[in-house]
């Protein structure tokens, strides 16, 4: 279970985390994933995702206007990679992938394996190419006590350990640099 998180939570996506974005308007729903997201805003709490046009996503997000960005860690790889290389045109990623989820109180879609999660409600977006950026204001956020707690992510436990994608079916995941040896510089 997610505890929620109230202040701080942009910090849930400082690095950029590869994620799972879920959307979903009427009767469709969707889960792709996305390493093009940040954070763009303190106050208020604003986050951004990239999201190609052409994608089954675009437009439940632009007809709902809202959109969810699961985190995943390495144990999440698999489906990570699954929903990044099959379209929801073909197949429904959820029953494939058997994800289960939970439905917030403003009708986002929270993966349950998630470690954390920031729901948005889309407030500008920005036509960039084959791409739209959607800005969206943080309405809900939460994350797994034992990853994330006071308002940053725990690494000194592994499950905080999320996925950044270099490109060319390459990830890499975080670690912990002891910050408590000296650095010279």
């Amino acid at each position: 279970m997610k505890h929620k998180i109230s202040e701080n939570q942009t910090r849930l996506i400082y690095h950029n985390p590869v994620s799972l974005i879920t959307s979903n308007y009427h009767d469709k729903k969707n889960v792709f994933t996305v390493s093009w997201l940040c954070a763009v805003s303190k106050n208020p709490q604003l986050a951004m995702i990239s999201v190609d046009k052409r994608r089954a996503s675009f437009p439940l997000i632009k007809e709902s206007g809202k959109y969810v960005i699961n985190i995943p860690n390495l144990k999440m790889l698999k489906d990570v990679i699954y929903c990044g290389s099959v379209s929801a045109k073909d197949k429904d990623k959820f029953q494939e992938r058997n994800f289960k989820f939970s439905v917030s109180e403003n009708s986002g879609i929270i993966l349950d394996d998630a470690i954390a999660f920031v729901e948005c409600e889309v407030v500008n977006e920005f036509d960039v190419g084959d791409h739209v950026l959607f800005v969206g204001k943080i309405i809900n956020a939460g994350a797994e006590e034992d990853v994330f707690t006071n308002g940053k992510w725990n690494m000194d436990n592994k499950d905080a350990q999320t996925l950044s994608f270099l490109g060319e079916g390459n990830y890499i995941i975080t670690s912990k640099i002891d910050h408590k040896k000296k650095i010279k510089f």
